[in-house]
């Protein structure tokens, strides 16, 4: 009757989980005593009790199979055998937990404890390392009473001694089983191929297989196989790790499927068979109703191992596709791959991605790196740190970085205290880095730290104080090699005096400025007004190949041109930057209430404007350009010219040809009007303060031309022009 109950209990899926609390446990008692009286109902009136079971389920009530073997128990229902309390204890250990069962076990008549009893008991003890001396003592006693008759409390031994990776009391095992003539079965088999596989001693493993291989009813199982396969690789025998992944595949159920394709996605990689690694992605992909990360983790992680790295692209480019939990690995493992490559730009893209630094891991990061740490390189948790700051995940880098200290997984060096005192600080505030800082081993605080700690101090003027403190200490220690500190001090300092000290100071190291650098002192002086220390300043450090200013400096600095009234200046460095056309038209209408524009102006607000894509801007502020000569200044058509040449557009080249034309003419009359202007308004002069009579020939000659031209400028053609 027991044994019928644990049957349907488990049809039914009622075995309650090993982490099922004492108060679950307690509540489902309580709920059970209703099912007790059903049950006593239903045998009172000789009725089935699988329907009264049923019933009570389909009622979404649970059933606790220990309470109901206790209820059978005390109720006297059947007499127990020793089978009956064997799967009582069973029940008990995983309901309950081991201390409970061992006390049902002292309860238990001696004359029912047999090989199953003890049995179960050993199995209890041989899922934990802690219980290794009890094990031992049961197994013991089994030999003292003669229950060593089969094989499966020696597999529980082996079982137990394979978790430690003791391979001398696994061998000592298989002798006792020798020893009682006792025949070794598939589990023992495919325990002691495990150990060995782990162990990496092919020969032992294939000596242990080829001996038992044949044997009728032993049955190799695909994580067997699936070992044995890291083991060949291990040893550099790709050969013999292709067969045994052959024959995971035929030995996989569908329960396991997931698993083993996962595995053999990677084991596939490791021996170098790309064409295989995408056979197996393939039948993932056709066979597992719902992929997960980890079989995109392994697909990517074995095409970069393959040098694939566009297959790789493209595999990822699928995963973000997903409704799957965003999992920072996926990247970080693409991010590295592209590193390794020498690919910085599109590692640097890929992390600083929106929708990356958009997405926020679910899940805590601590399981994951209790999951996957032991496969993780000190490289790759510096990496995984670097891309969840880079994401601004902070609390989870400082989570990865706290838990590489706690485990020691790996040595700690000066940049890591410098990178989990940067977390702190974004983390948990200025003052709880001070404490940490202080905590930081004196041979470690070197450059790094003591950087890091500066460039905290440097972000609120209320800390200027320590700034200053700490970068006095640094020179004293003599780590002022580097622009980093000198920036750090350049953003706690606005006067243009003490960026002057700061530049005195990085010659008087030979350090040379960076971008940071070159940026915050140009800030300085175009908050100041000085265009001329700006202009010095930049032709010292921003040459064509020379170090590149950011946006805000750029504004700033037109500002600033603005203010000391360079127009132009102000305009070309306005070209530069994204979204000012608006800047750029506010001064060019300035410009032009000037009664002469020169041709420059008209120079840099075209080139401006082309250079913001205002192109139908450009092409009207260069129809309003009429040059003044002597000769045409063909730079300011050119830059037009240019422009519609890179977008194909032949037929606008030919008008601007054609307006060149057009503008020279119109220069050459501008130019007589101006010149006969400027003779008549001389000889008229000469006319009214002289008499004709008085007058050379030559001279009057030049009064009849100077007429003549003085009548040409009242015609419409002059006027027109």
């Amino acid at each position: 009757m027991m044994r019928l109950l644990l049957q349907h209990a488990t049809r039914y899926g009622i075995r309650p989980s090993r982490t099922q609390s004492l108060h679950t446990v307690a509540a489902a008692a309580v709920a059970n005593r209703s099912l007790q009286h059903r049950i006593s109902d239903a045998l009172d009136r000789n009725a089935q009790i699988i329907p009264v079971l049923k019933q009570w389920r389909q009622q979404g009530n649970q059933v606790n199979p220990s309470q109901v073997s206790e209820w059978m128990s005390e109720e006297n229902i059947c007499d127990l055998t020793p089978e009956d309390f064997a799967a009582r204890l069973h029940l008990i250990e995983n309901v309950l937990r081991l201390e409970k069962a061992e006390k049902f076990f002292e309860s238990i008549p001696n004359s029912a404890r047999d090989g199953s009893v003890y049995t179960t008991l050993l199995t209890a003890y041989a899922r934990s390392d802690k219980t290794l001396c009890k094990a031992e003592a049961t197994f013991k006693k089994m030999r003292e009473l003669g229950l060593l008759s089969r094989a499966s409390p020696y597999n529980a031994m082996i079982f137990l001694y394979t978790s430690l990776k003791d391979r001398d009391k696994v061998e000592e095992i298989l002798l006792g089983m020798k020893a009682n003539d006792v025949e070794a079965d598939s589990v023992t088999v495919n325990q002691v191929l495990k150990l060995y596989s782990d162990l990496s001693d092919v020969e032992a493993m294939e000596k242990f297989l080829n001996e038992w291989e044949t044997v009728r009813g032993i049955k190799l199982e695909c994580l067997t196989t699936l070992n044995m396969a890291k083991a060949y690789l291990r040893a550099s025998s790709r050969e013999n790790a292709i067969k045994m992944m052959r024959l995971t595949e035929e030995l996989v159920d569908h329960k396991a499927l997931k698993s083993a394709y996962e595995s053999l996605l990677k084991l596939y990689g490791e021996a170098g068979e790309k064409e295989q690694v995408l056979r197996i992605w393939n039948l993932y992909n056709k066979n597992i109703e719902e992929c997960d990360n980890d079989g995109y983790r392994n697909v990517i992680g074995s095409l970069l191992k393959l040098d694939d790295i566009a297959a790789a692209e493209e595999i990822y480019k699928e995963w973000e596709c997903l409704p799957l939990e965003f999992d920072i690995r996926l990247p970080t493992m693409l991010a590295d791959g592209y590193r390794e490559r020498g690919m910085i730009d599109k590692a640097e893209k890929l992390m600083n991605n929106r929708t990356i630094k958009n997405k926020r891991m679910k899940k805590p990061i601590t399981p994951i790196l209790e999951q996957w740490g032991d496969k993780l390189k000190q490289s790759d948790l510096k990496c995984l740190i670097k891309n969840l700051s880079d994401s601004n995940q902070f609390s989870k880098a400082l989570q990865v970085s706290k838990w590489m200290g706690e485990q020691r997984v790996c040595s700690l060096y000066s940049e890591d205290y410098a990178a989990r005192l940067h977390l702190i600080e974004n983390v948990l505030g200025l003052e709880e880095a001070e404490k940490f800082f202080e905590k930081i081993p004196e041979n470690m605080k070197d450059y790094s730290v003591y950087e890091t700690l500066l460039s905290s101090y440097a972000k609120s003027d209320l800390t200027w104080g320590k700034a200053e403190t700490t970068f006095k200490k640094m020179r004293e220690l003599g780590f002022l090699l580097k622009p980093s500190p000198f920036n750090s001090m350049l953003s706690v300092y606005s006067k243009h005096h003490k960026v002057e000290e700061i530049l005195r100071e990085m010659g008087e190291n030979n350090v040379v400025p960076d971008c940071l650098t070159v940026n915050k002192i140009l800030k300085v002086y175009a908050a100041e007004s000085k265009a001329e220390a700006m202009e010095k300043f930049m032709r010292l450090w921003c040459g064509e190949d020379g170090i590149k200013l950011d946006k805000g400096t750029k504004v700033a600095m037109a500002k600033a041109y603005a203010d000391a009234g360079l127009m132009k200046k102000a305009i070309e460095m306005y070209g530069d930057v994204a979204g000012s056309k608006r800047e750029v038209c506010h001064l060019w209408n300035k410009i032009k209430k000037d009664e002469t524009v020169e041709d420059d102006a008209y120079r840099a607000v075209i080139s401006s404007l082309l250079k913001l894509d205002d192109v139908e801007g450009a092409e009207n502020v260069y129809g309003e350009w009429k040059p003044s000569g002597p000769k045409l200044d063909l730079s300011i058509p050119g830059l037009l010219i240019s422009r519609f040449c890179a977008e194909g557009k032949d037929w606008k080249v030919g008008e601007i040809i054609k307006s060149i034309i057009e503008k020279r003419i119109g220069m050459h009359f501008r130019m007589l009007k101006a010149f006969a202007i400027t003779v008549v308004q001389a000889y008229r002069y000469v006319a009214i303060s002289s008499t004709c009579n008085s007058l050379k020939l030559n001279d009057r000659y030049w009064w009849d031309l100077g007429s003549k031209l003085w009548i040409l400028k009242e015609t419409e053609i002059f006027k027109s022009i």
